[in-house]
């Protein structure tokens, strides 16, 4: 890992095709990032392993970013008519980067919304893919809405309160039913949806329902991405 004072931050791009093709990814991910100290670096939208793990031996950390609903069919449904799906090459290379860097690496992992659904996903768990109340979460546009944080360790230690407001954008949640015992519940919506996750031990890996990356509380988006970066820093060598 080459030395630094900003630790190398990896960001997941999703495939989109025009009159071209792109790997693209939303400013506000990559601006967090950089805010909080680090420095991004974008990952290709191409479900190459050894491409991607070239990529992962350049990294300190790695950010999965929101988007569209992931295939059913990669957790074994079929899907529900609510659903708006990712690009397959997208689900297909973030699949395969979750799994690698869960099974093969020890770097601190942040996953928004998406990116949390993606995090149960590749850890065996499933999804509601159309939640019962998807007003409440901002389903046809963004809204907010307090969730309590009841387990787990980062997010207590971030936050250091009982309950938070989020800003939410979703219809699809992550299932309680058959979540694997490697997860922790660490946060819930007052009906009952899981808004974050972790994994259990010392490895910080953290899911979160919300959108930090661009929530209006600047203190809650510095706070949640500063302790993030410091993650990474604890096993980044310094210049």
């Amino acid at each position: 890992m080459a030395t630094q004072t900003r630790p190398v931050i990896g960001i997941n791009s999703t495939y989109y095709r025009d009159a071209h093709a792109w790997y693209k990814v939303p400013v506000n991910y990559p601006n967090a990032v950089y805010q909080a100290g680090g420095l991004p670096l974008i990952f290709p939208c191409d479900p190459d392993p050894d491409k991607l793990k070239a990529y992962i031996g350049k990294i300190d950390g790695m950010l999965f970013c929101g988007g569209d609903d992931y295939p059913p069919d990669l957790y074994g449904e079929e899907p529900h008519a609510a659903s708006e799906f990712i690009e397959r090459q997208r689900a297909e290379t973030d699949v395969m980067l979750m799994r690698m860097l869960l099974e093969d690496a020890d770097i601190p992992i942040l996953a928004i919304c998406a990116g949390h659904q993606l995090l149960a996903i590749a850890s065996g768990a499933k999804l509601i893919q159309h939640i019962d109340h998807p007003e409440m979460h901002g389903h046809r546009g963004e809204t907010t809405h307090p969730i309590d944080i009841i387990g787990g360790k980062w997010l207590k230690t971030i936050f250091n309160a009982p309950s938070i407001v989020v800003n939410s954008y979703h219809h699809q949640a992550v299932r309680r039913d058959d979540l694997p015992s490697a997860l922790e519940i660490s946060a819930a919506s007052p009906d009952g949806l899981i808004e974050a996750m972790e994994y259990r031990g010392n490895r910080f890996i953290l899911g979160v329902q919300w959108h930090p990356e661009r929530i209006r509380d600047t203190n809650h988006k510095k706070m949640l991405f500063e302790f993030f970066i410091n993650m990474t820093r604890e096993r980044t060598p310094t210049a």
